[in-house]
């Protein structure tokens, strides 16, 4: 896979994209030895293209000769930062992580609420007695009706797909 930096020719700077992430359809942004994980965001490009606003700026591939002169020779861009920002892009990503399991925790005790509240029902409508046989079949249907939404219900609880 191809590596790409991002080059001002007018400040001899440079920032690195490194290859493109086709599931998110972002760069994967600069690396940080230090905590061993790229950026996976795009802050330090947009800063990059703040500061460079007006100069002539070149996409260059890796694997060329120009990219390794670039990188051996010319200014890296934020250099000192990277590893500064890629830690915020990992507590951000796991900030995100715990967002998405407590919501998930809150959708399971919503289910609970929702199946309590659906078995509450169906024991009052068995509490309820039918005038006529046609107020009777009315009330069998509402609580055929009920049981099958426990039932999926349950059903859906208990699919590991949606745990």
């Amino acid at each position: 896979m191809r590596d790409f930096l991002v080059y001002c020719t007018y400040c001899s700077s440079y920032t690195l994209l490194h290859s493109y992430d086709k599931e998110t359809n972002t760069f994967l942004g600069e690396y940080s030895l230090l905590h061993n994980e790229y950026t996976r965001n795009s802050v330090v490009l947009h800063k990059f293209l703040l500061t460079h606003l007006g100069h002539t700026l070149r996409t260059i591939p890796s694997k060329t000769d120009e990219y390794m002169n670039i990188i051996c020779n010319d200014n890296h861009f934020l250099e000192d930062d990277i590893d500064k920002y890629v830690e915020e892009s990992m507590e951000e990503m796991k900030y995100r992580e715990w967002n998405r399991r407590s919501e998930r925790e809150i959708g399971k005790v919503q289910l609970h609420i929702v199946e309590h509240l659906l078995e509450h029902e169906l024991n009052s409508l068995s509490d309820i007695r039918a005038a006529t046989p046609a107020e009777g079949q009315v009330l069998i249907g509402k609580e055929l009706g009920i049981k099958r939404a426990i039932e999926i219900l349950r059903e859906v609880r208990s699919n590991k797909q949606y745990a």
